[in-house]
């Protein structure tokens, strides 16, 4: 029964339309719950934005993204509840593929205004001499951000 599948489908339009629906569907899901979003915000002075968690560990933001929404308008909401001061958000790099691991998408902005952010768990990094308080993971992203490298 399972190996003449293709046959089955082809004589019967409506199933067909719904097997590939529900195809499209599952792929969306699949792709909503393995995206997320890194930014790395630089201020004027070259710092970086990196954000502290409760044991004190720091990282640079990061967005879970809604497989349902464009990316570019998920990124830049996030980047007004950031900090409004932000200039638009370029697209650096994409990182990994549809898989367990998940696509890493790496925008890169500029702070336009002072160093402010509404968030009290922001950090200004200096990125010559405090980087390696950052996860190896996150040390490769601005490391890939670098617009001197």
């Amino acid at each position: 029964m399972f190996s003449q599948w293709q046959t089955w489908l082809s004589r019967f339009p409506r199933i067909r339309r719904l097997v590939i629906k529900s195809w499209r569907v599952f792929l969306r899901m699949q792709r909503a719950t393995l995206g997320r979003a890194v930014l790395v915000v630089r201020g004027n002075n070259g710092h970086v934005l990196a954000l502290a968690s409760n044991s004190g560990e720091l990282w640079l933001p990061v967005k879970e993204l809604d497989g349902w929404r464009t990316i570019t308008t998920q990124v830049e909401e996030w980047i007004n509840e950031l900090s409004p001061k932000v200039s638009r958000p370029r697209l650096l790099t994409i990182e990994g593929t549809p898989s367990a691991p998940g696509v890493t998408f790496v925008y890169s902005a500029e702070l336009v205004a002072t160093m402010v952010s509404p968030h009290t768990d922001a950090i200004w990094l200096d990125p010559g001499r405090e980087v390696l308080s950052l996860s190896p993971g996150d040390r490769r992203l601005l490391l890939l951000s670098n617009p001197c490298a």
